[in-house]
C-alpha cells in the first residue's frame, strides 16, 4: 500500500493545509520541469538534419527517432501511471526527471543511427513517468474553478522548451562536425538539479484542492450538475473499495488494477478526450518532428539550421502562447455557462486548424506559410489547458494519474508514435532519391506533400469529435463528483 494520504483512506494522515503561496511555488518546479521535458526531447528535432546528413539516413530515419521516443513513452505511461496513483507523485515526478536527463546526456556518445535510437527509448522511459504523476500532483493543488488556466500555464512551459530546444539544437549543429553533441551535454545537466527539488516538494493530500474549495463555497461544486445515474460512478466506487485486497496478492492488485481501467474507459468524455487527442498528437508530433528539416530544404524556403530553429521555436512559442492561454481562460470563462465548453473549445480550434494548415503547407511564398503557420498553430493549441483539466474534471481523484497514463497511452500508440515514421516513409516513397536528397537539402515538396494528404484530415476529425462529444461532460463530471463522495462517506464510516 501507498504512503501517501488519501481522501479516501482514514488511516493516513492528512496533509497539512496549504498556502496559495506553496502551490504557486510547486507550479514554478512544474513549470521549469516542463520546460525541460519539452527542451530534451526536441534538441534532436532542431539538428535533426544535419545529424541524418552525418551519420547517414534520410527523413525516413527521422521519423523512425521520433517513433522510438514516443513509442517507449506511450507502453511505459501505464505502469508509470498506476504507480503514481498508488506512491508519491512527487518522487515519481523526481525519479523519471533523473532518468531522463541522464539519457539526454548520454545520447551526445552516440556514434551511428542504432545507438540514437537506443538512446531515445531510454528518453521515453523517463519522460513517461513525469507527465501524470505531474498533472495528478497539480489537480490537487489547483481546483475544478481554476484548473484549465493553471493547466494552461503550465503547458507553456512545453512551449517555451520546445523554442530553446529548437533553438539549441540548430545552432549547435551549424557551427562544426559533431557539435550537435555538445547540445544535448548542456541540456542534460540541468534536469538533476529539478530532479532534487522535485523530491522535496510536499505531497498533497488526494483531491486536496477540490475538499478545501467545498469547505469554502459548499454551494458552487456541487451545484454544476444533475446526476443522474452516473454511469462510472458505482464500477470506480467498487475497484476503490476493492482495494483492500491489495495486500492479498498479485492477481488481487491486478484485478483493482484492470477493474479501474475498464471502468475509466467507460466515462464518454474521457474516450472523446482520448480520440480527439489520436488526431491532435498526430498532427503535433509530425510538425514538431519535420518542421526544423521542412524550413531548411532549398527546395522550399532554404533556411539556415539556427535560423530554421529560431524561426520554428518561435513561432511554436508565441503563437502557441497564445492559443493555450486564451483557450485556458476562454474554457474556463465558457464552462460556467456550458459545462462542456472544455471539450467543445478543443473541437472547435481543430476544425478551423485544418484549411489554414493546408494551405500553410501548399504556400511557397514564405510571408504567407508564416501567416498561416501561426494560426493553425494558435488554434491548434488553444486544446492544451482544457483538455488536460476536462480530463482530471470528469475522473474520481482517485484514479487522475490513472487517466492520464491510460489517455497518453492510447493517443500516444495510436497518434504520434508512429506518425512522424508515416510521413517519413511517404516522402521518402515520393522522393526518388530520398537519401541523395536528404544530403542536397531537396526533400522539400515530397514532406509537402505527405504533410497534406495525412494531417489535414487529421484535424478535420479532431474536430468534429471534439464538437459532437462535448455534450457527454455534465453527467460525467456529476458521476466523478458522487464518486469522490462516496469516498469520503465510506473513509468516516
Amino acid at each position: 500500500m501507498s504512503d501517501i494520504s488519501s481522501s479516501s483512506n482514514p488511516n493516513l494522515e492528512a496533509s497539512r493545509p496549504k498556502s496559495r503561496g506553496y502551490a504557486m511555488y510547486v507550479f514554478w518546479i512544474m513549470f521549469l520541469i516542463s520546460f525541460l521535458n519539452y527542451m530534451d526531447r526536441n534538441v534532436l528535432a532542431g539538428a535533426a538534419a544535419t545529424v541524418a546528413k552525418e551519420l547517414g539516413f534520410g527523413n525516413d530515419g527521422i521519423g523512425y527517432l521520433a517513433t522510438a521516443f514516443i513509442f517507449v513513452y506511450a507502453i511505459t505511461t501505464i505502469p508509470l501511471g498506476i504507480w503514481a496513483d498508488r506512491a508519491k507523485r512527487k518522487n515519481v515526478i523526481a525519479i523519471c526527471v533523473a532518468i531522463w536527463s541522464v539519457a539526454t546526456a548520454l545520447t551526445a556518445l552516440a556514434t551511428n543511427f542504432t545507438t540514437l535510437f537506443l538512446s531515445r527509448m531510454v528518453l521515453g522511459i523517463g519522460e513517461a513517468g513525469y507527465f501524470p504523476a505531474g498533472t495528478a500532483l497539480m489537480s490537487d493543488y489547483f481546483s475544478r474553478r481554476r484548473r484549465s488556466r493553471i493547466m494552461s500555464w503550465w503547458s507553456v512551459g512545453q512551449l517555451v522548451g520546445i523554442l530553446v530546444g529548437f533553438v539549441i539544437g540548430g545552432e549547435l549543429a551549424g557551427l562544426f562536425t559533431g557539435s550537435w553533441r555538445l547540445a544535448f551535454v548542456f541540456t542534460g545537466i540541468p534536469g538533476l538539479i529539478l530532479a532534487f527539488l522535485a523530491w522535496k516538494l510536499r505531497e498533497p493530500r488526494r483531491n486536496e484542492a477540490d475538499e478545501e474549495e467545498l469547505a469554502l463555497y459548499p454551494f458552487t461544486v456541487g451545484e454544476v450538475a444533475e446526476i443522474e445515474e452516473p454511469p462510472h460512478t458505482i464500477a470506480v466506487s467498487a475497484a476503490a473499495r476493492s482495494e483492500e485486497n491489495v495486500g492479498r496478492g498479485i492477481a488481487a492488485q491486478l484485478k483493482v488494477i484492470f477493474s479501474q481501467l475498464g471502468a475509466l474507459l467507460r466515462i464518454k468524455t474521457l474516450v472523446v478526450l482520448i480520440v480527439m487527442q489520436i488526431f491532435a498528437f498526430f498532427v503535433l508530433g509530425v510538425n514538431v518532428t519535420f518542421l526544423p528539416t521542412y524550413l531548411q530544404q532549398k527546395d522550399i524556403f532554404g533556411l539556415s539550421p539556427g535560423t530554421a530553429g529560431i524561426f520554428s521555436g518561435g513561432v511554436i512559442v508565441l503563437a502557441g502562447l497564445l492559443g493555450t492561454v486564451s483557450g485556458g481562460y476562454l474554457a474556463d470563462w465558457l464552462n460556467r455557462r456550458y459545462q462542456g465548453a472544455r471539450v467543445l473549445a478543443c473541437g472547435i480550434g481543430f476544425l478551423l486548424s485544418a484549411p489554414a494548415f493546408a494551405y500553410a503547407v501548399t504556400s511557397r511564398s514564405f510571408i504567407v506559410f508564416s501567416a498561416l503557420f501561426v494560426l493553425t498553430t494558435i488554434l491548434v493549441t488553444i486544446y492544451t489547458g482544457p483538455s488536460t483539466a476536462a480530463t482530471q474534471d470528469v475522473v474520481p481523484s482517485a484514479l487522475r494519474a490513472s487517466s492520464i497514463a491510460i489517455s497518453l497511452l492510447i493517443a500516444h500508440l495510436l497518434g504520434d508514435a508512429l506518425s512522424p515514421s508515416i510521413v517519413g516513409l511517404l516522402a521518402a516513397h515520393f522522393d526518388p532519391h530520398p537519401v541523395l536528397d536528404s544530403k542536397l537539402f531537396l526533400t522539400g515538396r515530397y514532406l509537402s506533400q505527405a504533410l497534406l494528404i495525412t494531417c489535414t484530415p487529421a484535424l478535420v476529425i479532431a474536430g468534429l469529435v471534439g464538437i459532437f462529444g462535448a455534450r457527454w461532460m455534465k453527467t460525467d463530471v456529476a458521476s466523478a463528483e458522487e464518486a469522490d463522495r462516496l469516498a469520503r462517506e465510506t473513509a468516516t464510516a
